[in-house]
């Protein structure tokens, strides 16, 4: 595929520049003619300026200026028409040009019809008087010398050139303007030409000098009102004049252009030389002696115009916009042939977006800026393309660069970002070839990111009218394509460089450099900055918050061991983001436990699998997020404006955003153990539920897992479930609470369980069903169980779910076993032979010596025995904490309604980390209301 893209001959091949252009003759002066230099045959400027022959031969004839021509000699003919004409365009338009094209054909008719033939056909008046008033070279202060007479004003020039100075000598001396006869006089009877260049410039300058009660720029002023008058009344005299397009072209004198607009416009008549796809002829001319053979120019306009119609017709969704495709690719056709070796492109972004720049000269700068990128073309190395488009201007070239800053008027800040971004070794553009064009060796040759780069900073000054600076990507794609290179790939190099490029904006849609940096680039470098350590981290203080006040969950377990198995409760492991199946898998979170042991409670226990997209996704999204919290903070190291400090808060607030949302979604399937019930060897298979099915709509990464889970993991249990599962019975007749909990969370038959809770709901339900019996004061001997004597059985009434305890010293009995033990109970001795705290008598028995001879009420003992404050030093393993638990447990049921300070002092030998303590201690006893003084170290 290598050469594809220049199947076409290039345009080097075909078109061959004069040879100024080859050699490198690119002064401004060679396109800048000077009217009053070719009048006076001056030989230090270009000869194809001041030879008719040379000029006419290299001049593209417009319409326009020919028909000036024709119009100006019909006049001195003594035909109809106007006798005064103005050329107002834009600086370059062609004014001086055209008053030179004049100039020749006038005073040397035969050499200007030798230069261009179609002259002929032009009116001729035979021999005529010629004068030329040049702004640019006259000043009232510095007296010119014509045919042998010295002459201070326009007036004294005109009457000197046509050789009857006599007639205003005095009004020469004294700078007082004649009037119309005297002019009449000095005009004569025969065919007069007079050429006025840059007229405003003369005034402006005369402005500032004092003529008795007036200034020399008023007298002008009225000369020239003068002149048009009397010209306007001879039979064979033509005036042609120039002046600055618009008041910000007039540097500052727009008063000056209004009131001499005002002063001639009952009389003249306004020209525009070049105008439209006439630049384009006027190019070719000046700058290819040959454009070579029309057929080339037919197969090359017909790939570009096929090559945009198929890109075009891609993103066509109607017939109607695939005829309007096949109506522009006609039009690209044929503006091509006119056009080549310059893609129309090109021209079209020069006249239209830079004519609107006060510093743009439309044809003279189009020459000069269009001239040093030919010869830098022409004498580069390597291959041409087949036109010359926006984005094949070599901009490393120091000649082409400098006439590009000087038509757009942007050198100073501009430099350095050309050389930032598109020419330098290190430049962003240069770093997107290279990705580019890594794999296929046409996409490097064509240089993309450099071509799509360039392409955007020619488009990047001026605009059309009432649109933005900048072009829109179907423009700059239409601008872009060659063969071999089509939409998909240039889009690609467009959102590439958004990345690379430090000065490269895209605002509204558009596309321009600007010399203040790119600040998607720059957050782009800041993100890079930071480790995967840091903004793992960062995503784990987000997933804290998310799951901030769930009790049961672990977050990114390094290993099965780090998940608890100290105690029966059920805990949904998230597992790490970088967690993978082959290096940790799944059955070795639910088999193993710290130190290698057998999970003890794997019915307990589900595992959130993390999503590696969602977390690419967070990472991201979090990295910009840092970024541009960190570059607003530094506004002042870049100069931020406050468009762009309102950009940088705008993305880190949606980088903010789109990371919570992603980490929302994080983790997509949540795994179950389940009992294995197909009869395999493996206890449990492993099943797996797909969060992305969930609505996701006002609910929490953990509201999603639980709802996933509802099918397997349950709030509440019968009491029938409980009853069968706990398997009371004749062979049965009680079961520890704390070994029944157990139970639930160790074994695959036993029912799932959120909560403890729902077997303290199961067992409440069951008391008063009287479907089994409830009991606190369990005996346990070697190899039995039995109620401590006096304990009291219920069974048959209503418990609170809050009462019921869980703990080793609770019991759940059988039925029978139950009503057996209520009528064969044993009253308790005061002692408590068991160590575990005596029984509440029953109310009939209470001993009447209680404080203040009241009936004891269950909450008080003799005074003997009452205990109000005890310091207890203990120390404890982690299984020691749950003997703890049981003591607080009985604390609780013996409190009653009395209320209870517990200091706490913790000496843990290892490290902690504080907000696992906090989470795990602190905050479940805040949560619950009770006040709570911590101090940690």
């Amino acid at each position: 595929m290598a050469g594809t893209a220049y199947r076409l001959a290039p345009w080097t091949q075909v078109a061959h520049p004069h040879d100024d252009i080859v050699s490198g003759s690119l002064d401004m002066g060679t396109y800048a003619v000077n009217l009053a230099r070719v009048f006076r045959r001056s030989t230090d400027i270009a000869k194809v300026y001041r030879d008719p022959r040379d000029f006419f031969a290299a001049t593209y004839m417009t319409e326009k200026m020919r028909e000036l021509l024709s119009d100006t000699m019909t006049v001195l003919c003594g035909g109809a028409g106007s006798r005064v004409l103005q050329l107002r365009t834009p600086f370059g338009g062609g004014k001086s040009h055209s008053l030179v094209g004049l100039l020749h054909l006038a005073r040397d008719r035969q050499a200007a019809q030798d230069g261009d033939s179609t002259l002929a056909e032009l009116p001729d008046p035979g021999a005529m008087q010629v004068a030329v008033l040049s702004g640019e070279e006259l000043d009232r202060l510095t007296p010119m010398t014509t045919n042998g007479v010295t002459t201070h004003t326009l007036w004294g020039e005109l009457a000197a050139q046509l050789r009857r100075f006599e007639r205003v000598a005095e009004h020469d001396r004294t700078g007082s303007a004649p009037g119309g006869a005297v002019l009449r006089q000095v005009l004569g009877d025969g065919p007069t030409l007079v050429l006025l260049d840059e007229v405003l410039v003369y005034i402006e300058k005369a402005m500032a000098i004092e003529e008795g009660d007036s200034t020399a720029g008023r007298q002008a002023m009225l000369f020239v009102q003068a002149l048009t008058e009397a010209i306007n009344t001879h039979p064979r005299a033509a005036m042609v004049y120039s002046l600055q397009a618009s008041a910000g072209e007039a540097v500052g004198a727009e008063g000056l252009l209004a009131d001499l607009d005002k002063l001639v416009s009952r009389i003249d008549a306004k020209r525009e030389p070049v105008s439209g796809d006439e630049v384009l002829r006027v190019v070719q001319r000046r700058l290819f002696k040959d454009i070579g053979d029309t057929k080339v120019h037919d197969e090359v306009a017909h790939t570009f115009a096929e090559l945009a119609r198929r890109q075009l017709r891609a993103a066509a969704d109607s017939e109607q916009a695939r005829r309007e495709v096949d109506g522009e690719a006609e039009r690209l056709e044929a503006r091509i042939r006119a056009s080549y070796p310059f893609h129309p492109e090109l021209l079209d972004l020069m006249y239209h977006r830079w004519g609107s720049l006060p510093s743009y000269q439309r044809t003279r700068g189009a020459l000069q800026f269009l001239a040093s990128a030919v010869h830098a073309l022409w004498n580069r190395k390597g291959n041409a393309a087949p036109l010359i488009g926006p984005g094949d201007i070599d901009l490393s070239d120091a000649a082409t660069r400098s006439a590009f800053f000087t038509q757009v008027g942007e050198r100073d800040q501009y430099t350095s970002v050309v050389a930032s971004d598109i020419t330098s070794d290190g430049a962003g553009a240069k770093k997107v070839d290279r990705q580019l064009g890594a794999d296929n060796a046409t996409i490097a040759q064509l240089a993309v990111g450099t071509r799509a780069a360039t392409a955007v900073m020619l488009y990047s000054f001026g605009a059309r009218q009432g649109e933005d600076r900048g072009v829109l990507q179907p423009d700059l794609i239409t601008a872009l394509l060659t063969p071999g290179l089509d939409r998909n790939v240039i889009v690609t190099a467009l959102t590439d460089l958004r990345e690379e490029a430090l000065y490269l904006h895209f605002t509204g849609r558009r596309y321009r450099f600007e010399p203040t940096p790119n600040l998607a680039k720059l957050v782009r470098d800041e993100a890079n900055k930071y480790d995967t350590s840091e903004i793992l981290e960062r995503i784990r203080g987000e997933l804290d918050v998310t799951l901030r006040g769930t009790r049961g969950v672990s977050l990114w377990p390094t290993s099965p061991d780090a998940i608890d198995d100290a105690r029966p409760h059920f805990t949904v492991a998230y597992l790490h983001p970088d967690w993978s199946q082959h290096s940790q898998p799944l059955v070795k979170f639910v088999e193993d436990a710290a130190g290698g042991s057998p999970r003890r409670y794997r019915n307990g226990l589900a595992l959130a699998l993390p999503d590696s997209a969602q977390f690419d996704q967070a990472r991201h999204n979090i990295r910009q997020h840092m970024a541009a919290s960190v570059l607003s903070g530094a506004h002042a190291r870049y100069g931020f404006s406050v468009e762009q400090l309102e950009e940088l808060a705008e993305k880190a607030s949606t980088t903010l955003r789109n990371a919570r949302a992603a980490i929302a979604k994080s983790y997509s399937t949540v795994c179950v153990p389940l009992r294995d019930r197909s009869g395999g060897a493996a206890p449990f298979t492993m099943t797996p539920l797909d969060l992305r099915t969930m609505v996701t709509a006002g609910r929490s990464l953990h509201e999603r897992v639980v709802s996933a889970l509802e099918a397997h993991v349950f709030t509440k249990l019968t009491a029938a479930k409980l009853v069968t599962l706990a398997g009371l019975g004749p062979d049965r007749n009680m079961v520890s609470c704390a070994d029944l909990v157990d139970w639930f969370y160790s074994y695959f038959e036993f029912t799932k369980l959120w909560d403890r809770k729902a077997i303290a709901g199961a067992i409440s339900e069951a008391v008063a069903a009287s479907d089994a019996g409830y009991a606190i004061g369990l005996v346990r001997h070697t190899d039995t169980m039995a109620l401590r004597p006096g304990s009291l059985v219920r069974i048959g009434e209503h418990l609170p779910i809050d009462e019921i305890d869980l703990s080793d010293d609770a019991v759940l009995l059988s039925v029978d076993y139950a009503h057996e033990s209520c009528t064969s109970q044993v009253q308790p001795t005061d002692t408590d032979t068991n160590g575990q705290g005596g029984e509440q008598k029953p109310d009939d028995q209470q001993s009447p010596d209680t404080p203040g001879g009241k009936k004891d009420d269950g909450n008080h003992r003799p005074p003997a025995d009452v205990i109000r404050v005890a310091n207890i030093s203990a120390r404890f393993d982690k299984d020691g904490i749950f003997d703890l638990q049981r003591a607080l447990s009985w604390l609780r049921d013996k409190a009653g309604t009395a209320s209870v300070t517990v200091e706490v002092r913790i000496h843990a030998d290892g490290e902690v980390p504080k907000a696992d303590f906090r989470n795990g201690v602190i905050e479940p006893i805040e949560e619950k209301g009770h006040d709570v003084s911590v101090a940690m170290s």
